[in-house]
């Protein structure tokens, strides 16, 4: 298949995949590579997670509705690439984390194409002209969890202590764009401020979600509410991996596949047709983020 064919529209699972949509699955696609070049070279893990992985067993690629891809990495492997990447991406590429890009949130990474833009609705609101639009791929960290449910509910409390502050945080920069308004959440990130900047928030928050012992049994990402249980995996589910099919290259995925797959959606052999999970409010795979969200701001 040459580069042209690819982008030509097709119906995959009775949905039209059009020719725009394919063009941002090929952004994303490079940023994938940069992650896999820079975790090859420096024997760091990864894996397709949540739809993306659902798209590589079921699909060979993109689930044809899905307009994302969401790669995990065990919280070691987390805080290496975190330390790497950086100086391991050139432009147009860029490394998205809360020490990278003033106001980001802790709970994920990102690797974005600078060259283009791809905004959702949540980061409209949000971005300021120093805001890195470009369009992305998610990097989740999977902490290591207690097999006791009770200790999880208190591991959740802690976190949200930080979490909520958080928000009040990025509430506030939404405030700043759009008006006041009065919001709970703002005046407690006010409160929190007094004594430490987003950077030190954040880094409380992700020393929150770890654990001392880091060979538990279970691990998880962290949702906005803490350690959600549907979100809870056996560690053992992600000893061995396989190198998947993934639109034209491949893309890491647990061996025990089957067992993740069928806790996030049950018998995922069926079709459920469903929104796209980042609601992209702006795709611009041609023009810069600069260029385009300037024009955005003037036109509101």
């Amino acid at each position: 298949m040459s580069d042209g064919d690819y982008y030509i529209q097709e119906e995959r699972c009775g949905h039209l995949v059009t020719s725009e949509t394919k063009k941002l699955w090929s952004v994303q696609i490079s940023c994938l590579e940069q992650l896999k070049r820079i975790c090859d070279k420096h024997n760091i893990q990864y894996f397709a997670c949540g739809g993306t992985l659902l798209g590589a067993v079921r699909h060979k690629g993109y689930i044809p509705w899905d307009d994302d891809i969401d790669v995990c990495m065990l919280e070691a492997d987390y805080k290496k690439f975190c330390q790497i990447a950086p100086a391991e991406l050139c432009e147009p590429f860029f490394f998205q984390n809360y020490k990278t890009q003033k106001g980001f949130g802790p709970s994920i990474s990102r690797i974005r194409r600078s060259d283009t833009t791809g905004c959702t609705a949540y980061e409209k609101k949000l971005a300021d002209e120093e805001y890195n639009c470009g369009i992305f791929i998610d990097i989740f960290p999977m902490f290591s969890v207690s097999s006791k449910k009770a200790l999880r509910v208190l591991k959740n409390v802690s976190i949200m202590k930080y979490k909520l502050a958080l928000v009040g945080y990025e509430h506030m920069k939404m405030q700043e764009k759009q008006g006041k308004s009065f919001d709970l959440c703002v005046i407690y990130w006010r409160l929190m401020s007094v004594f430490m900047n987003h950077e030190k928030l954040s880094d409380r928050f992700l020393k929150a979600c770890s654990v001392k012992n880091v060979n538990t049994k279970y691990i998880a990402p962290v949702s906005f509410t803490g350690f959600s249980e549907r979100f809870i995996y056996e560690r053992a589910w992600f000893d061995n991996s396989t190198n998947m099919p993934f639109e034209y290259t491949d893309i890491c995925c647990p061996d025990s596949y089957d067992q993740i797959l069928r806790q996030l959606y049950g018998d995922y052999s069926v079709f459920v047709k469903g929104s796209a999970t980042h609601s992209m409010a702006i795709v611009d795979t041609e023009t810069s983020y600069k260029e385009r969200m300037s024009v955005e701001t003037e036109q509101h």
